[in-house]
């Protein structure tokens, strides 16, 4: 499987809990009902606790019932920081499958700059070649006055 595929967003949820090849991730779609059951449950249980010590008796239940929000907050700030875990494990997992494709790019590159590398060795040999055939017809060409003709020639078109 390409990680490409594995990355792309189904259109829907369902058919994606049927997919037993686990080939499309449902995790980060799913997290913010996570987060909601969790921080839910977290409340049941904190202030289930705090009814629960009014059981044994008044100031227990009021002791408890004061620390809940406190407990609450810092049970829903640790399941934040787990979440955020997660989503951090999938985002470097996400980039380890990018990178995953890295060499073949690389050797895809490296295949075209030794092309690149071959027709610039031609070109630089071409005009090589040329610099060497003007410098060896220079002394023929300054002899016949040619090049101060073509530059006479080409500074007044307006006088032929």
């Amino acid at each position: 499987m390409e990680p490409d595929q594995r990355l792309q967003r189904p259109p829907s949820l369902v058919p994606n809990l049927a997919d037993w090849r686990f080939e499309h991730y449902l995790t980060m779609r799913l997290l913010p009902l996570f987060y909601l059951l969790l921080v839910a449950g977290a409340a049941v249980a904190v202030f289930g606790i705090a009814a629960a010590c009014f059981w044994i008796s008044t100031p227990i239940g009021l002791i408890a019932l004061a620390v809940s929000p406190l407990l609450l907050l810092v049970i829903v700030a640790v399941v934040r920081a787990a979440l955020e875990y997660l989503i951090m494990a999938h985002r470097i997992m996400r980039i380890i499958e990018r990178m995953d494709a890295l060499p073949e790019q690389v050797r895809d590159l490296s295949y075209r700059v030794d092309g690149i590398t071959r027709q610039v060795d031609r070109l630089t040999d071409n005009v090589q070649d040329i610099h060497q055939d003007l410098m060896h017809v220079r002394p023929l060409l300054r002899s016949a006055g040619l090049p101060a003709r073509l530059l006479a020639f080409l500074k007044t078109p307006g006088d032929r």
